[in-house]
């Protein structure tokens, strides 16, 4: 008898079938061997008001059902449809559940299905998607979805997507189809048995592997491929490259920008050119400044003379990647090998994944390690941000990755290796793609720079590379968990030590472990001294983590270098007695001992190195302890930072790189390259600038509202009531796309708690996205830019390290000028370090970032031919302050500020943003 699958859809007055709320259309498509054969649609009276925001979502009224049969009409033909079928449902807990219910309450048996939820199969099988609502999926499928919320059309849509995955679980290798087999009974309702289904089909069929997929050592991969380039078109001399690039850019459609041109061949004369002077381009939103770097280093990079690119965070890296390059090669007359650095800890470990016991997985780990094995078939990389769960399997991470200490793999996955691969791949590259962090780390042992003649540097975001460089360098000791490891291993050596003594050829002593013991135990000791000492920098500090600046006289008072010569004293002494036991005493033999005293050994040297930075006198160096509660355990890590690290920045890139453009729409405060070159090390460089292509005094305002408090004089609460109201009153309305900017996270809580409810209730279209609560930033981002109409509430990176292309944004609200909380240890160490140069840090430091900070949020508008863009300001110190006329400074040229109040400011923005 062949199968019958149900794909059903609802569509209802609410979520909560307790709390009243009734089915409004049932949506029901048949399928039996691979085909669509019955499609149903019923519209339902519910018997009770459908709310506004269900209308609205749905386009459902209530004069539609007035007349439609009620549930207990229709029940035992949707009851006779779905008997003996598989119910398959695109979240099938809901639809499922809910159905159930309106049988149980008008007299029915209960469901009795085999059921099947295609979102976690779908997660399964497409492991890289961004999101998994069916509206996205319908889009990147190609799935026939006519109307989104309408039971019959989504039904429709889900019985396609269903398809797609039988098909494509059906042609996986069968090595995959067993160890999704095995997992898969971890799977929600019935889905393990779809995957049993697949496998018994590929065990009879016993296809061949698909093209591309080998099977090693019981995992199928993806072979890799390193394309070989053509380098004779970069062998021929090009004397006008500004015509090449027109030229290119004409034969693929692409908009013809004349600052992006100038660009362009500014660029290739500077790398053509014999100079030991670097570049500094500061190019204006909206220029294409991404493509105006990447086409001239294109046609001068080689795999012997390559160029280096370092964006500022992993997601700009990614979209270079993903976007950029596409529309690169796409251009090229010739082929181009491109690589992406990332930091070793992102790679996957093909060793441990191979000797992961599936049966000690736990349910999570088993559904994210089906996705694993599906993604494997795919990655060339095995970079496992690629996945779209990678967020959510920290508990994973170690056994699944590379550490950094680790080397590449050797032995029988020598030749899989995707750690070796990646660096064989950048070895063979012209043009490398990295992030500032990886950057940063690796500026110093970059295996490429052994294996090429020469490297360009092009540094993007470049007025964030200091800051990152500064981070990417602090010192850190973990003195709580140093103190519970020491613990813990005397523990396991007292009893070791007491099994041997009480063994008949054991020694009756053995010092060497002894001493061992005491070592181990005298240095535990001093980290509970250490401990004590640092707790009373926490006596006027609340909640469950944070970070205090340890100032020069607490550490004086308490004689904290003292300490840390102490603890380095006994690091060593530990260290020896570990290394004396490890050669003489047998430990290193010892299948549990061994390695464990090894790992000790490991984990003192790096302390070690570490702490030897906080027993130094280094000028400009400041100390932070930072804190957490964990069930009334408390953690402690103390870290070393350095306020200027700019020598040392300009000596790495001088020594390491041939010649370095710095590049960004934010190099220039109060007019100036000065505040960049003393932060980068730089005394000479040549200027370039390229202003934006669009006249921004005809398309974009700037608005600050008269009828709303001071925002500094408001506490969070507060500020989140106001500035939702704000919301409201102004950016709902518009119905378009709003970037939300804050310096505060809790703020950004606060905000997203109250708004997602307003946008619901009034505006259920509009999707509300926050940072931290709706997934990772990826994901934010790629929803974002496919609704129709969203709000994003981003901080931190959101003001200057996301690119929204193609004007994804119209609408940029600033809560509060982008100054640093003034709480932060880095913030008082910077008063102290600028208070003994007899200056002021808030015009030094605290100033300039806002300034930047700013002019970086207001360039996330008008990115585009015929768009138009607005901020509001909702903060008043941009006109009032003592320092507005600096700020103002930062605004695009011709564009001032209307101060209105709110009504008016949303005339006027309707009556600007028509389309």
């Amino acid at each position: 008898m062949k199968k019958t699958y149900a794909i059903v859809d609802l569509e209802t007055t609410g979520s909560s079938f307790k709390r009243g709320d009734r089915i409004i259309q049932f949506g029901c498509t048949l399928l039996q061997a691979g085909k669509i054969v019955q499609e149903i649609n019923i519209t339902i009276n519910p018997g009770r008001k459908i709310p506004d925001v269900i209308e609205k979502l749905t386009g459902i009224r209530n004069k539609d059902v007035k007349e439609a049969p009620y549930f207990e009409d229709v029940c035992d033909f949707i009851y006779n449809t779905l008997e003996g079928c598989i119910f398959v449902a695109h979240n099938v807990h809901f639809d499922y559940h809910f159905l159930e219910n309106s049988f149980h309450e008008v007299g029915m048996p209960p469901l009795s299905l085999r059921a099947m939820d295609t979102v976690e199969l779908t997660k399964i099988l497409y492991p890289t998607l961004s999101s998994y609502r069916l509206g996205d999926l319908s889009n990147h499928f190609l799935l026939t979805h006519d109307s989104a919320h309408d039971a019959a059309s989504d039904a429709h849509a889900t019985a396609e997507l269903f398809l797609q995955l039988k098909e494509k679980a059906n042609n996986l290798p069968l090595v995959t189809l067993e160890k999704l087999n095995f997992l898969s009974a971890h799977c929600q309702v019935d889905n393990d048995s779809f995957f049993y289904e697949s496998y018994e089909i590929a065990k009879e069929m016993r296809s061949p592997l698909p093209q591309k997929i080998y099977v090693k050592n019981g995992l199928a991969l993806k072979e890799k491929d390193i394309l070989l380039e053509q380098t004779a078109y970069r062998e021929k001399e090009i004397t006008d490259f500004s015509e090449v690039a027109k030229s290119l850019m004409e034969n693929h459609g692409l908009e013809i920008r004349s600052d992006q041109i100038e660009m362009m061949q500014s660029l290739f004369d500077f790398h053509q050119a014999e100079t030991s002077r670097n570049l500094a381009i500061e190019a204006a939103p909206g220029i294409g400044k991404t493509l105006a770097y990447l086409l001239p280093a294109a046609y001068q990079a080689t795999p012997a003379n390559k160029v280096l690119i370092s964006t500022s965070t992993l997601l700009l890296q990614e979209q270079i990647m993903d976007n950029e390059m596409t529309r690169l090669r796409k251009m090229l007359p010739f082929e181009l090998q491109v690589s992406s650095l990332k930091g070793k800890t992102n790679i996957v470990h093909l060793e441990k994944l191979a000797a992961l016991t599936l049966e000690a997985l736990t349910k999570k780990e088993s559904l994210i390690m089906m996705s694993i094995y599906v993604w494997l078939t795919e990655t060339e990389t095995g970079d496992i941000s690629e996945l779209s769960q990678a967020q959510n399997f920290d508990f994973l991470w170690e056994k699944l990755t590379f550490e950094s200490h680790e080397a590449p793999l050797k032995g029988k996955w020598a030749d899989d290796d995707f750690f070796a691969f990646n660096n064989k791949k950048a070895e063979q590259s012209s043009l490398i793609v990295t992030n500032h962090s990886f950057l940063s780390h690796h500026i110093d042992d970059l295996a490429i720079f052994d294996h090429c003649a020469s490297i360009n540097l092009i540094l993007d975001e470049a007025h964030q590379f200091p800051r990152i460089y500064q981070d990417a360098h602090k010192k850190s000791v973990a003195l709580s968990i140093l103190k519970r490891r020491l613990k813990r291993f005397g523990y396991f050596l007292r009893d070791y030590r007491e099994a041997i003594e009480k063994s008949p050829n054991g020694d009756s002593l053995d010092y060497d472990l002894f001493n061992l013991e005491f070592a181990i135990d005298q240095l535990q000791q001093e980290c509970a001294h250490s401990e004590e000492v640092l707790m009373r920098s926490l006596i006027h500090e609340v909640g469950e983590k944070g970070e205090v600046y340890l100032d020069e006289n607490f550490q004086i008072e308490n004689g904290m270098k003292k300490n840390f010569k102490k603890m380095h004293k006994y690091i060593q002494e530990t260290r020896l007695a570990a290394m004396r036991c490890l050669d003489k005493a047998g430990l290193r033999n010892d299948p549990v001992m061994g390695p464990r005293a090894k790992a000790l050994v490991d984990d003192l040297d790096a302390v070690q190195i570490n702490l030897q930075y906080f027993s130094e006198e280094r000028l400009g160096t400041y100390h932070v302890l930072h804190y957490s509660w964990n069930n009334d355990l408390l953690s402690l890590v103390i870290e070393i930072n350095q306020i200027d690290l700019s020598d040392e920045i300009h000596s790495k890139i001088k020594e390491r790189f041939s010649r370095t453009v710095y590049l960004s729409s934010t190099l220039k405060v109060d007019d100036s390259l000065d505040y960049f070159k003393n932060k980068i090390g730089e005394v000479e460089l040549q200027e370039a600038y390229f202003a934006s292509p669009y006249k921004l005094s005809e398309r974009l305002r700037i608005f600050l509202p008269t009828d709303i408090a001071a925002i500094t004089s408001l506490d969070d609460k507060q500020a989140a009531k106001q500035i939702v109201a704000t919301m409201q009153e102004i950016v709902l309305p518009q119905q378009g796309k709003a970037l939300v900017l804050f310096t505060s996270n809790r703020l950004l809580e606060e905000v997203h708690n109250q708004l997602k409810n307003a946008a619901s209730s009034g505006f259920p279209g509009t999707e509300v996205l926050a940072q931290g609560f709706s997934g990772s930033r990826r994901r934010m981002h790629n929803r974002f830019m496919s609704a129709d109409a969203a709000i994003l509430l981003g901080s931190a990176s959101y003001w200057e390290g996301i690119d929204f292309s193609d004007q994804a944004v119209e609408i940029l609200v600033i809560t509060r000028l982008p100054f640093d909380p003034p709480h932060r240890p880095e913030n008082a160490a910077l008063q102290v370090y600028h208070q003994d140069k007899g200056k002021k840090a808030f015009y030094e430091e605290f100033l300039p970032r806002a300034m930047i900070r700013l002019k970086q949020g207001i360039g996330r508008l008008v990115r585009s031919r015929n768009t138009k863009g607005v901020v509001i300001c909702l903060d008043d110190r941009l006109i009032k302050s003592n320092y507005s006329k600096r700020m103002l400074q930062m605004l695009p040229e011709g564009v001032g500020i209307k101060v209105a109040n709110q009504t008016e400011i949303n005339a006027e923005i309707q009556e600007f943003l028509k389309k």
